[in-house]
C-alpha cells in the first residue's frame, strides 16, 4: 500500500506557504561592562514560549522568523532571571546592548513552578515520577503499580476499568508482550523516569494499538550546558536483597548534545503461587514456589546536532541484557470430585536460565518552518530482542522417584523495524496535523524438546516446532484542530491502517495468512466559560492485534501435565469509548465514561486427561461504564495531596457455547497520595500512600481486595546535589493478589503471595556543570515540554 496522497499534497502546500518574518537581535553586558555569555532568552506571546535562544561568548544574541506581534523577552543567567522586557515586533529589532544587574534576582517573576506530582491534561492523567519519593529506587514495573489509573496484578498492566493496553517508551510503542514486557520493564530504573502518562483517549497521531489507551513512560531530559552526570545506588530488602548502579555523563555544546547512561541491577525474588481448579469429576490442587535472581545492565548513547537553527539531526542507541534464573519447587495432588479424595501426587523441581539481548535504533530528523512550532519530523526505528532459553523439568512420583525429566530451549528473534513522517502546521485558520508510517516485524521462534532417556538426551520432534512469523502495517492520519474562540475548542481525527499478516510452521509446512484495514476515528471538544470551570469530551476507536506467540497453535510446557498454545485464528479485537470530563478550578477533576468492546481474546483454562491446558480464544464483547474523581492540591503551604477514586461497572457477554460464567459486576478503589514538606527550604520531605481495590469483578473472575499502605522520605544534601530517598512499601504487607474464576464445568481458584513490605535506599549525587542551562531540543520538543 502506498502512503495517502493527500500528506504528500499537504507537505507540499505548506513548503510552498512559508513565508519570511523579522529578527530580534541585541548584546547583553553586566554592569562591569563584561559580555554576558550563555544567558538563557525566551520570547513569550501570550504566556506561549514561542522561541528559545542563547547569547554567544560576546554576549550577542539573534532571534529569527518571529511574526508581528506583541511579545515579552525573559532573559535568565545562571538560572536566575534577571530581566523581563515587553516588545512589538513588526520589523527587524535591533535592542542594541541591555545592561543587566545579575547580582539582582527578580522574584516577582516566576516562570516555571515545581510540577505536581499528578496533573490532569485534556486526554490524558501525567504522573510526574521524578516528584514522587515513593517512585524512586525501582523498576518501572514497581513505578507503574504507583501510578493512579494503573493496576499491576500477576505482572499485567491495565489502565483500572480497562485492559490491554500498550506501552510506549518516549512516545515509541514498546513491540514486547507478556514475560517479554514485564522483563525489559525491570531493566529501567525509576529514577531515569520524567514522568508516565496514562492516555485513556490518544489522538489519531498515535498507533491505534492498545484497546484501552497508551501508557508513555517519558524518560528524563538532559538540559545542562557543558560536562556534566549523576550516579546513584540503591538497595532493596525484603527477605531477598537487591542491588543497583546507574550513572550517565552528558557533554553539551551550542550545537551537538551528547549522552552516555549506563544502569546495572542484581536481585533475588521469591513467590508463592497456589492453584486450584475443582471439575465435575477430578480436579487438582497445585503449589509452587519460585525461587530465582535477576540481573541485568544496559547502556545507552544519545547524540543530536543542531544542523541549522531549524533542523535538528539525532541518533540513540540503547543495549540491554537481562538474565533470569529461577527454580520452582512445585507439588500436585490430583483428586476425585466430590470425594476430593486424592488418586496421586506429583512433585517437580524445574530450573529456567532465560537470557535477553535488547537492541533499540532511533534516527531522527527535525525541520522546524517558523518558530511557532510548525515542523516535519522523520524518524526511523530498529527494536530486537534475541532471547535464548533453556529449562529443565524433573517430575517425581511420591516416593521421589523420577518419574520424567525433559529438557527444552526456546530460542526467539524478534525484530521490528519502522519509519515515519509526522507534519504539525498551522495554516492560520485551523490546525494540520498528518502523517505515515511502516512498521514491520519479523519474528523467527525456535522450540527443541528433549526426552532424557538413561543421561542421554533424545529429540521429540512431535513437541518441537520452528514458526516465522511476518506483519506489515501500513497507516496514515489526519488530525485537525481549531480555537473556535477563547471558551471552545474542537479537535478531529481518522486514522487508516492496513495490516498484513503470514505465518508459517516450518515443521509441517502449515501456513496461514491475514489482511484487514480499518478506520479509526478520534474527536475532543473543549469548554472552558472561566478560569474555574472546564468541560472536555472525547471519543476514540482503538484495536488490539493478537501478537505473534499467541498466535503460535505448538505446545509450550511449563511442566509435563501441562502446557499452553497459541491459536492462529484469533481475530483483533476493537473498543470504542467515549469520555466526559469537567475540572473545578483546576484542583478538582471528574472523569465519566464508556467503552464497548468486541471480540476480545483471553485464555481459557481446562483439565482434560491429566493435562491442564490454556488455549487462546476470541470469546468475550462487554459494555463497561464507569468514573474518576480526583483532588490534587495543597491543604497548606506544607502538605500536598492526590486523593481520589476510581468506580467502574463490566457487563461481559459470552456466546452462547462458551465455558464462562459471565459476572457482571463492579470495581471500586480509593487512594491518597500525601507529601509534607518539613521544612522551609524543602530539603526534607516525607510521604504517605495508601491504595485500596475492594473485592471486585470482572468477565468471569472474582478478585479479592488489594491494598497497599507505604511512606518514606527525601532528603537533599550538598545544595541539592545528592539526594537521598528511603522508602517502606507495603508497611502491611497485604499486597496479594487472589480471585476465582467460573466456568460451566469448573471452577479455577488462584493466590499469589510473597514478601511485599519491601524497604529500600537509594542515592544521587550530581556533578559536573549544573548552572548554565540550555534546552536541548529532541525528536519529540512539543511532546517533551507539554502534555496535550
Amino acid at each position: 500500500m502506498k502512503f495517502p496522497l493527500y500528506i504528500i499534497f499537504i507537505l507540499s502546500f505548506i513548503c510552498q506557504n512559508i513565508s519570511a518574518q523579522n529578527t530580534l537581535k541585541g548584546k547583553l553586558q553586566n554592569d562591569q561592562q563584561s559580555a554576558l555569555d550563555f544567558a538563557e532568552l525566551h520570547l513569550l506571546q501570550k504566556e506561549n514560549l514561542i522561541k528559545q535562544t542563547f547569547s554567544d561568548e560576546e554576549g550577542t544574541f539573534i532571534i529569527s522568523d518571529i511574526p508581528s506581534g506583541e511579545y515579552v523577552l525573559n532573559i535568565l543567567y545562571v538560572g536566575q532571571h534577571v530581566l523581563q522586557k515587553e516588545i512589538h515586533i513588526d520589523k527587524d529589532l535591533d535592542l542594541g546592548t541591555l545592561f543587566l544587574n545579575t547580582n539582582t534576582q527578580l522574584g516577582e517573576i516566576v516562570v516555571k513552578a515545581e510540577k505536581k506530582l499528578i496533573e490532569r491534561k485534556v486526554d490524558r492523567l501525567v504522573f510526574n515520577t521524578a516528584n514522587s519519593i515513593s517512585a524512586q529506587g525501582m523498576d518501572a514495573m514497581e513505578a507503574l503499580s504507583n501510578t493512579p489509573m494503573v493496576k499491576v496484578q500477576n505482572d499485567k498492566i491495565s489502565i483500572v476499568g480497562k485492559s490491554n493496553v500498550t506501552i510506549m517508551i518516549n512516545d515509541k510503542i514498546l513491540y514486547l508482550n507478556g514475560d517479554a514486557l514485564t522483563s525489559y520493564l525491570k531493566t529501567l530504573r525509576s529514577d531515569d523516569i520524567e514522568k508516565i502518562e496514562v492516555i485513556t483517549a490518544p489522538p489519531a497521531k498515535y498507533e491505534a494499538s492498545g484497546n484501552s489507551g497508551l501508557i508513555n513512560i517519558v524518560l528524563k531530559k538532559d538540559k545542562t550546558k557543558g560536562m556534566y552526570g549523576t550516579a546513584g545506588t540503591s538497595f532493596a530488602y525484603n527477605d531477598k536483597t537487591s542491588y543497583g548502579i546507574n550513572g550517565n555523563i552528558n557533554y553539551q555544546t551550542q550545537k551537538w548534545n551528547l549522552s552516555l547512561k549506563a544502569n546495572g541491577y542484581d536481585g533475588r525474588f521469591q513467590s508463592n503461587n497456589n492453584f486450584v481448579y475443582i471439575g465435575n469429576e477430578n480436579g487438582l490442587d497445585a503449589k509452587a514456589m519460585n525461587d530465582g535472581l535477576y540481573r541485568s545492565g544496559s547502556i545507552n548513547l544519545t547524540t543530536n546536532y543542531q544542523w541549522t537553527d531549524r533542523a535538528l539531526v539525532g541518533v540513540s542507541y540503547d543495549y540491554t541484557h537481562a538474565k533470569n534464573d529461577i527454580n520452582t519447587y512445585g507439588k500436585t495432588d490430583y483428586f476425585s470430585v466430590p470425594s476430593m479424595a486424592v488418586d496421586s501426587v506429583l512433585t517437580s523441581l524445574n530450573h529456567g536460565d532465560t537470557q535477553n539481548s535488547y537492541h533499540t535504533l532511533n534516527l531522527f530528523y527535525d525541520q522546524e518552518f517558523d518558530t511557532l512550532g510548525n515542523k516535519l519530523a522523520m524518524g526511523v526505528n530498529y527494536f530486537t530482542n534475541q532471547s535464548d532459553k533453556f529449562s529443565q523439568v524433573h517430575d517425581f512420583s511420591t516416593l521421589s522417584q523420577l518419574k520424567n525429566e525433559m529438557h527444552y530451549t526456546n530460542e526467539l528473534s524478534y525484530n521490528v523495524w519502522s519509519a515515519n513522517a509526522d507534519l504539525n502546521y498551522d495554516l492560520k485558520w485551523i490546525t494540520v496535523e498528518t502523517g505515515a508510517k511502516y512498521t514491520r516485524f519479523d519474528n523467527k521462534a525456535k522450540v527443541f524438546y528433549y526426552d532424557i532417556v538413561n543421561q542421554q538426551k533424545v529429540f521429540d520432534s512431535e513437541k518441537s516446532n520452528r514458526f516465522n512469523y511476518f506483519e506489515n502495517n501500513y497507516a496514515g492520519y489526519i488530525s485537525l484542530s481549531k480555537q473556535l474562540s477563547d471558551k471552545w475548542q474542537i479537535k478531529a481525527g481518522m486514522r487508516f491502517e492496513q495490516t498484513e499478516v503470514k505465518g508459517h510452521l516450518l515443521d509441517t509446512g502449515e501456513k496461514f495468512k491475514k489482511s484487514y484495514h480499518q478506520w479509526f476515528p478520534t474527536a475532543y471538544i473543549s469548554y472552558d466559560p472561566n478560569e474555574t470551570h472546564s468541560f472536555s469530551a472525547n471519543y476514540s476507536k482503538r484495536i488490539n492485534r493478537p501478537y505473534s506467540s499467541i498466535l503460535n497453535p505448538f505446545r509450550f510446557y511449563s511442566d509435563t501435565y501441562s502446557y499452553n498454545s497459541g491459536n492462529p485464528e484469533l481475530n483483533p479485537s476493537f473498543t470504542n469509548s467515549f469520555e466526559l470530563n469537567y475540572v473545578y478550578n483546576s484542583v478538582l477533576s471528574f472523569t465519566f465514561n464508556y467503552y464497548h468492546v468486541s471480540d476480545s481474546f483471553d485464555q481459557i483454562s481446562s483439565f482434560i486427561d491429566g493435562y491442564y491446558i490454556d488455549t487462546w480464544y476470541n470469546m468475550l464483547n462487554s459494555d463497561n461504564y464507569g468514573f474518576d474523581i480526583s483532588y490534587n492540591d495543597k491543604f497548606v503551604s506544607w502538605w500536598e495531596t492526590n486523593t481520589g477514586t476510581d468506580f467502574y461497572y463490566s457487563v461481559p457477554y459470552y456466546p452462547a457455547d462458551a465455558t464462562q460464567i459471565g459476572r457482571k459486576g463492579s470495581t471500586l478503589s480509593y487512594y491518597s497520595q500525601n507529601t509534607f514538606n518539613l521544612n522551609e527550604n524543602k530539603t526534607l520531605k516525607l510521604f504517605l500512600n495508601w491504595y485500596h481495590m475492594l473485592p471486585n469483578r470482572e468477565d468471569n473472575t472474582k478478585y479479592d481486595a488489594y491494598k497497599t499502605l507505604s511512606t518514606g522520605m527525601r532528603l537533599n544534601f550538598l545544595d541539592n546535589n545528592l539526594n537521598v530517598n528511603l522508602t517502606l512499601f507495603d508497611i502491611l504487607n497485604t499486597g496479594k493478589n487472589a480471585g476465582t474464576m467460573y466456568y460451566t464445568d469448573n471452577t479455577q481458584t488462584f493466590s499469589n503471595s510473597w514478601n511485599s513490605r519491601r524497604f529500600s535506599i537509594s542515592a544521587t549525587f550530581k556533578f559536573g556543570n549544573n548552572t548554565h542551562k540550555k534546552s536541548i531540543k529532541e525528536a519529540n520538543f512539543e511532546d517533551k515540554s507539554r502534555s496535550s
